[in-house]
């Protein structure tokens, strides 16, 4: 996972699979970032197309974190399939899902 950062706002993008594997992986990175107070993130996740319990488990406890030191974090590009997921599970009204990069980034301006 890398992650860059456009107008003061983190970019992280997400490996192929969020699943039992990546999962911890996301969440440690996210937990690095969120020591920064008032951290911005955006998960990129157009590469993103496995996510099992495991992966969504990590999508909140990352939110969570976020939220607690006063940040926040915003999903862009979400494949077909996780799209799909984020609606079977109802995380697409936890989420806030954006279909292209320049508006999550531009929605923390």
């Amino acid at each position: 996972m890398k992650v860059e950062k456009i107008q003061g706002v983190a970019i992280l993008s997400t490996d192929e699979r969020l699943d039992a594997v990546f999962g911890p992986k996301l969440k440690d990175a996210v937990k690095e970032l969120a020591r920064e107070s008032g951290i911005k993130l955006v998960l990129d996740m157009e590469k993103t197309s496995h996510i099992d319990s495991s992966g969504c488990g990590a999508l909140v406890a990352s939110l969570k974190a976020l939220l607690k030191n006063h940040g926040d974090m915003k999903i862009a590009r979400p494949s077909p399939q996780a799209l799909t997921l984020f609606e079977l599970t109802r995380l697409h009204k936890v989420f806030q899902i954006y279909d292209t990069l320049e508006g999550a980034v531009e929605s923390f301006v």
